[in-house]
């Protein structure tokens, strides 16, 4: 499958993540070469669905805004999500929030952002490394009867 074009992904983290107050500012290559990553070692239904997705956005775009989706400005283009979002149809809403999903993802994960967010992997992490789950013992014998 063919990759999403990085322009398209570009509106998309402007539009999802814009600029946070008190985060560091979107990293547009570095986060593109994680959700691309993400697709590629992920599940095929994901990039698929993400496809689907966004080609949804783009027609609602000419239904609703009456242009192009890329002819929109950064607030035409939010306010559309932000509609779509808050429609009572959840085919509708799941457009919004699957195209979300990597993108948030993408952004999330870093270290800077995580942190001043209260989540610091490294520390969950070691805490993780205390606890050895193991699978020493046997398991308890079947019930006759059961599958």
């Amino acid at each position: 499958m063919r990759s999403i074009p990085r322009k398209q992904l570009e509106e998309l983290l402007d539009i999802y993540i814009g600029k946070p107050e008190g985060l560091p500012d979107i990293e547009p290559e570095e986060q593109i070469d994680f959700i691309e990553m993400y697709f590629r070692e992920g599940a095929p239904e994901l990039t698929l669905l993400f496809f689907v997705c966004n080609l949804a956005l783009r027609g609602l775009a000419l239904l609703i805004k009456r242009k192009p989706f890329s002819r929109l400005t950064l607030e035409e283009k939010q306010d559309l999500v932000n509609r779509i979002s808050a429609s009572r149809s959840p085919l509708l809403r799941g457009i919004t929030y699957l195209l979300g999903l990597p993108i948030f993802m993408s952004y999330y994960r870093r270290e800077e952002v995580s942190v001043p967010l209260g989540f610091d992997p490294k520390t969950l992490k070691e805490e993780a490394d205390l606890r050895t789950v193991t699978r020493d013992r046997d398991l308890p014998p079947k019930k006759e009867g059961s599958p």
